[in-house]
């Protein structure tokens, strides 16, 4: 009876620690066998998956930051040929697109050069690219030998497979893009979905730059009575030029005591989608 008891205890923890590590399996779609030509690139182990709690042991310095910005699990696959050449990915599912965007613009900033290919977003790095897809943000690491643009098509290759394993295909919020048509330049915005000012705990939303070279923040709640609520609490943390319409919140730090038509001219469009 003991021996039984064991048994089962030890069957019972086993199953209770397949359960996480399956669920989070299904957020990654099914990564490709092998990528590439002229010799392929295959991989070399099974994929390898952690969630919030463990993502520390892949990333350590990193995994804080990391949740912040709502990763909810992490997968890693690494791929090689017999010439040497290697590619190794990071994929983080993010939840929303709008939290994988804030990830990839912070880590991708204005310096470097970006390109669109199928659904994806991609900032070019000979060694290191990234990606924004959807809900996923991508960390590259490239090691080849021969032609230097081996690289890029090894990361499209893997891309392409990867996009078409989605059956769906979620977008960014249209206020993304007025604010980087409003933007000094589109790679100015910036978007945190835990505080876009950590000073004034503001909650998720935007930051950017203006033309005029000002820096600005808008949040969208979820209705109209949150809105003002938010908007009372920045205003009672010494926040002055602060405007609100509906359930959105655009506001300025530096004191210009009333907001300026361009805050109105926003503000608008945002409502107005």
């Amino acid at each position: 009876a003991l021996i039984y008891m064991n048994i089962c205890s030890v069957l019972l923890l086993v199953t209770a620690l397949s359960i996480p590590f399956a669920a989070l399996a299904e957020n990654i779609p099914n990564l490709p066998e092998s990528i590439g030509s002229a010799p392929a690139l295959t991989r070399v182990e099974d994929v390898r998956t952690w969630d919030p709690e463990n993502m520390y042991e892949h990333v350590n310095g990193e995994a804080e930051l990391l949740k912040r910005y709502g990763a909810t699990s992490l997968a890693f696959a690494a791929y090689e040929n017999e010439a040497g050449d290697y590619l190794a990915i990071d994929i983080l599912d993010m939840q929303e697109p709008i939290n994988a965007y804030g990830l990839y613009r912070l880590y991708a900033g204005c310096d470097g050069t970006e390109y669109s290919f199928l659904e994806a977003t991609v900032l070019a790095d000979e060694y290191a690219p990234h990606a924004l897809l959807g809900p996923y943000f991508f960390r590259f690491n490239v090691d080849i030998s021969g032609d230097s643009g081996g690289g890029k098509e090894l990361v499209d290759d893997f891309l392409k497979n990867f996009i078409s394993s989605l059956s769906d295909k979620p977008s960014l919020p249209s206020t993304l893009e007025i604010l980087k048509q409003k933007a000094l330049q589109p790679c100015e915005v910036n978007y945190h979905p835990e505080h876009v000012d950590y000073d004034l705990e503001s909650g998720p939303g935007y930051t950017w730059t203006g033309p005029d070279g000002q820096t600005y923040s808008l949040a969208v709640l979820r209705s109209p009575g949150e809105a003002k609520r938010q908007a009372d609490l920045l205003k009672s943390r010494g926040l002055q030029t602060i405007l609100v319409r509906n359930n959105a919140i655009i506001w300025q730090k530096a004191d210009e005591k009333r907001p300026t038509a361009y805050l109105e001219e926003i503000l608008k469009e945002v409502i107005d989608k």
